[in-house]
């Protein structure tokens, strides 16, 4: 029983001293599942079960948010529907193959299905912080194979924060000398008509000012190992959540044409459906209209990734139909609707429905508009948005703008008076105004680990021994 509590309170003290902690306030971004991937790409760590690979949780990021390989090997635990996954960020896409206008995070399939039940789709409101990684052991290298006594190239790995400079000093050398990053996780050293002589000591810094140093005895590829990991920063972000909710969905769903993110998802008694249908409208030019073929028959709208309810108070849309209707029911679950309180007719009506007034979870996906008449009718759709909540409510959260800046910046402090409560911000674009806000919310209860069984005889030396000295004390 003894030795039972013992590995309980192990099992207790490794959970926490393995979990990522929050380097950045939660923010806006978009996650993607990919095809199975056997390289690591423009990082340069090679593959990935190799001695140098990071594994098979990993992202590639939209070249807005790559910052030049700056971001190479950070890691960030990002937000979906089913819960929060943590990867390294290890490759990079084109801005003309990615949209960047936020950060786009592309998931192996090991990382993407511990956030989507969906493989290969989108989250669209995903939501992602800057965290330490689960890194054992100290910072490494490896030298490339084209290093040279005029060219030396090392790739780092291992690092359990950002990396922020790099600098050698070779025997003779007065002052280290800075080496430049290559757009990779790969530095280099090269000046003209200069040589390094080993041994050479190395120094890397961190992104909070924390620094490790090895020494390359000669030219080998051999891994290379430092004296230490960097020096993780605690309380970053005041009163952090213990993980971030998604994003908050742009309020527009439909104007014109259904947003980004949104699709339709229809019973088999429809027909005639069209998202942009030119004939007849509310406002602007468009409007979504279906034919209903009795009852039962209904049109659902969906959200690729899901969103998030407690950003808004309801829903509100414009809606006529081809004759006097009684039978327009919106839903979220199906057992539980909202009704007009006057038919629907040929002249188009603004109708406003409550979250209050309809079940819904904190997570959703679909909004549905039904049809409980045993009749044919027509439907017409226009102006849908979300209710954006006004509840004042006071989190500390970064703006919008200021997410923006934390997202794309190299460079972090070590302290910061960012408070958090859902740890989001909360911003909603409307029909070319946008709006900015912060809501309170619980966090979904979703397991965080992906960590094998294996992870225990893994654990920080330090720990171990704190454990050690434990069990003694308790003996």
């Amino acid at each position: 029983m003894f030795f039972i509590k013992c590995l309980l309170i192990a099992a207790a003290l490794l959970s926490v001293a393995k979990a990522g902690n929050p380097l950045t306030t939660c923010m806006a971004g978009r996650a993607q599942g990919t095809e199975p991937l056997t390289q690591s790409g423009s990082c340069e760590y090679g593959a990935y079960n190799s001695p140098t690979g990071p594994g098979t949780f990993t992202a590639t990021l939209n070249e807005y948010f790559y910052s030049s390989g700056v971001k190479c090997g950070d890691c960030f635990e990002i937000t979906g529907p089913l819960g929060v996954t943590t990867v390294r960020a290890v490759n990079f896409c084109s801005k003309n193959t990615c949209p960047s206008e936020k950060p786009l995070f592309m998931l192996t399939p090991d990382a993407f299905s511990q956030i989507s039940s969906e493989a290969l789709s989108v989250v669209y409101d995903a939501g992602f912080r800057k965290v330490s990684c689960d890194a054992t052991g100290p910072l490494k290298g490896q030298l490339t194979n084209d290093t040279s006594k005029y060219y030396v190239k090392v790739l780092l790995f291992n690092n359990n924060v950002g990396i922020q400079t790099v600098s050698i000093k070779g025997q003779g050398m007065e002052v280290a000398e800075p080496m430049v990053r290559q757009n990779s996780a790969q530095f280099v050293w090269s000046k003209p008509g200069a040589e390094m002589k080993f041994p050479a000591n190395v120094s890397v810094t961190s992104q909070y000012g924390s620094t490790v140093q090895m020494t390359i005895e000669a030219f080998d590829q051999e891994i290379l190992t430092f004296n230490d990991n960097f020096e993780i920063p605690r309380n970053v972000v005041k009163g952090a959540p213990e993980k971030c909710i998604l994003s908050q969905s742009p309020a527009t769903i439909y104007s014109d044409s259904l947003a980004e993110g949104w699709d339709y998802w229809s019973s088999r008694s429809y027909s005639d459906l069209n998202t942009t249908d030119t004939t007849v409208f509310s406002t602007g030019k468009a409007s979504l209209s279906v034919l209903l073929m009795g009852n039962s028959s209904y049109l659902s709208l969906t959200r690729s990734g899901d969103f998030q309810t407690e950003y808004f108070t309801g829903i509100k849309f414009s809606v006529r139909s081809d004759k006097v209707w009684s039978g327009l029911r919106v839903y979220i679950r199906p057992d539980s609707f909202w009704s007009p309180s006057t038919n629907i007719t040929t002249e188009w009506s603004t109708h406003t429905v409550s979250f209050d007034k309809i079940k819904h979870n904190s997570v959703e996906k679909t909004i549905t508009f039904g049809n409980t008449q045993d009749m044919e009718v027509k439907m017409y759709l226009d102006d849908v948005s979300f209710v954006v909540s006004t509840k004042p409510v006071t989190t500390g959260y970064s703006s919008t703008e200021n997410s923006k800046e934390l997202a794309t910046s190299t460079t972090a402090g070590a302290t910061s008076t960012h408070s958090a409560t859902t740890g989001i911000t909360a911003s909603a674009s409307t029909a070319g105004s946008t709006t900015t806000g912060t809501i309170t919310a619980g966090n979904p209860d979703e397991n965080n680990s992906h960590h094998s069984s294996s992870s225990f005889l893994k654990a920080p030396s330090t720990l171990m021994v704190a454990l050690f000295a434990m069990m003694l004390f308790l003996f």
